[in-house]
């Protein structure tokens, strides 16, 4: 599962945006991106993510991606590659290297975790991304 928003502590919705992707990067449904040079690209683990992709885009030239920007008051839903227990909410923890989906490693977190289904490996969870 990739990041989908789940909820929102404001009732205005952020507007699409459409954004050139680095050449020769593909970009999935619900990747958490950061602008490099003025494109989009995928999010490294401990960097908070700027937007979150709302289409698949091909790797190619000059490609637009549609997004939405990330705000402090959006909270996110997405998968965990390990348990995150129920003891972990309220703790930030990394990004997976997917850029769809979390770890439980909280050293240099960015996802603030606010529920979790606790579930061994795969643990769904929701949680908001902080500056």
């Amino acid at each position: 599962m990739a990041f989908k928003v789940y909820s929102r502590l404001r009732q205005a919705v952020e507007p699409f945006e459409s954004f050139l992707v680095t050449d020769s990067e593909a970009i999935t449904e619900g990747e958490a991106l950061v602008f490099a040079s003025g494109r989009l690209t995928k999010c490294g683990a401990t960097a908070t993510p700027e937007a979150i992709a709302i289409e698949d885009v091909t790797a190619g030239t000059d490609q637009l991606c549609t997004v939405i920007r990330v705000t402090e008051d959006t909270e996110f839903s997405t998968t965990s590659t390990a348990t995150v227990a129920a003891s972990k909410v309220g703790d930030a923890v990394t990004l997976h290297t997917d850029g769809l989906r979390v770890t439980g490693t909280t050293t240099s977190g960015v996802f603030t975790i606010s529920s979790t289904d606790g579930a061994t490996t795969n643990s769904n969870v929701t949680g908001y991304f902080r500056r």
